[in-house]
């Protein structure tokens, strides 16, 4: 297993969501760390992990998706 990198960081969960599903429609392992407190929610972020090999064409992905919103 290789070595994950944040790509991304985002305060809204439904938009880091949008974005973990448009990286795993162009094959790239992802995943989604929560780092938001639930006991006050409107308190943390949500980190996009990407394996290391896959850091490079994952930031492309994700500035065209910022460009395209």
């Amino acid at each position: 297993m290789g070595n994950w990198v944040t790509v991304f960081k985002e305060k809204d969960r439904m938009r880091a969501e949008l974005l973990k599903n448009e990286l795993e429609n162009n094959n790239i392992e992802t995943v989604i760390l929560d780092k938001v407190d639930h006991n006050y929610p409107v308190l943390g972020i949500v980190e996009i992990k990407v394996l290391e090999s896959q850091k490079t064409l994952a930031e492309q992905i994700i500035n065209d998706f910022r460009i395209d919103d």
